[in-house]
């Protein structure tokens, strides 16, 4: 009897220990370190990782990490930079946030990034300056805080980095997770070099790619607009088309715009709205289409919209150049979300500048941003992971 009670004994003994075990596991399991880790250390942690690890896929995360990411390291959904160009130069960043009521600033602070240039193209976490003085590329890290020169490149020179036979940009390749920078000289004829960012910048290489015949001509670019970091798209203001890049295949091809009325002259601008490639057409005094890239590799565009939005409302910043006017800055870029839709542009009639327009309803907003006509604004391009 006493063999049998101690048996069962020991039998249920064995049981309570497994079972007590079992949470103990699940809980291991279920513990993340990252919680012991103040909020300085963990963003510490974020700038050591490796030069090709997408940072900005860090925000996503939890909640801790995405309040990190976006009050440390300026990584918004929709964001763009306003650039002083008069006087001292001077940047400030802009993130916006779409809530329920419309369009919100969600903060305007300055950014201290080296006073030596034009910022030509942001991606991710990564600015390309032009250097005025020392006429090169120069790539900064907004959440590192370090930045270094490109090397030179034995290549035909637009003279200078910021005239309308240039066009440079950065691109980052979702699939490798590697950055690119583009040099795009317009020609006649075009040349088109890519730099590869390596870890060690210095040793990096440009390299020549074939370009297609463009319709011969000269060809002037405008404001680039940068598509999830990898389409970029340039004006060339002389016969409706565009010249676009494939930053993955690394392919250049002449887009065609929409078949847009042209009764009303040449008036057309191309920005960034919800990861897609848009097309601001007038078409009068008080009427304007909106069309969207929707297939790169079937150049195929889609209306979004015709939308009522008077023109002397808004402003725009215009270039002439061989008898053909380029509206290439406003609308500045776009929020499109399933619920909503919105052009953020300058308003003449708001005395900080900035205004947004719902494309819904039809009603027009001012924005508590400050803007003055010769700034310029630069659009944050990341990949769409959505």
């Amino acid at each position: 009897m006493t063999s049998v009670l101690q048996n069962s004994m020991e039998m249920v003994m064995s049981i309570s220990r497994k079972e007590s075990k079992l949470p103990m596991k699940r809980k291991r399991k279920k513990v993340d370190r990252f919680m012991f880790l103040p909020d300085d250390i963990l963003l510490d942690i974020l700038k050591r990782l490796p030069d090709d690890f997408p940072r900005y896929l860090a925000k996503y995360v939890c909640r801790r990490w995405f309040n990190i990411m976006t009050n440390r390291i300026l990584l918004h959904d929709t964001s763009f930079i306003i650039l002083q160009k008069t006087g001292n130069l001077t940047a400030r960043h802009v993130g916006i946030r779409e809530e329920e009521q419309g369009i919100h600033v969600m903060k305007v602070q300055d950014l201290d990034i080296p006073p030596i240039g034009i910022i030509r193209s942001w991606v991710n976490e990564l600015l390309l300056i032009s250097d005025y003085k020392k006429q090169s590329l120069y790539v900064y890290n907004l959440i590192t805080k370090e930045g270094s020169y490109l090397p030179e490149r034995n290549i035909a020179s637009c003279g200078g980095y910021c005239t309308i036979k240039c066009g440079v940009a950065l691109s980052f390749n979702l699939f490798k997770g590697i950055y690119k920078v583009v040099y795009l000289f317009m020609g006649p004829p075009i040349e088109c070099h890519i730099l590869i960012l390596r870890r060690d910048i210095v040793s990096s290489k440009w390299k020549k790619i074939h370009v297609p015949c463009m319709n011969g001509g000269s060809f002037y670019s405008s404001n680039l607009v940068s598509i999830q970091g990898r389409y970029l798209h340039w004006d060339n203001c002389i016969d409706n088309s565009l010249v676009s890049m494939d930053m993955v295949k690394e392919e250049i091809v002449d887009m065609s715009v929409p078949n847009y009325d042209k009764g009303f002259g040449f008036v057309y601008t191309i920005f960034e709205m919800g990861g897609y490639l848009a097309f601001f057409a007038e078409n009068s005094l008080d009427k304007a289409d909106i069309w969207i890239l929707k297939d790169f590799e079937r150049k195929k565009w889609e209306k979004l919209q015709s939308i009522t939005l008077k023109m002397w409302y808004y402003r725009r910043l215009s270039v002439s150049i061989l008898h053909r006017w380029c509206y290439n800055r406003f609308p500045l870029c776009g929020v499109m979300s399933k619920r909503s839709r919105y052009i953020i542009l300058e308003c003449k009639s708001n005395n900080k500048g900035m205004c947004y327009y719902d494309l819904k309803n039809g009603a027009m907003k001012e924005l508590d941003i400050h803007i003055n006509v010769d700034d310029g604004c630069v659009v944050l391009s990341s990949p769409s992971i959505r």
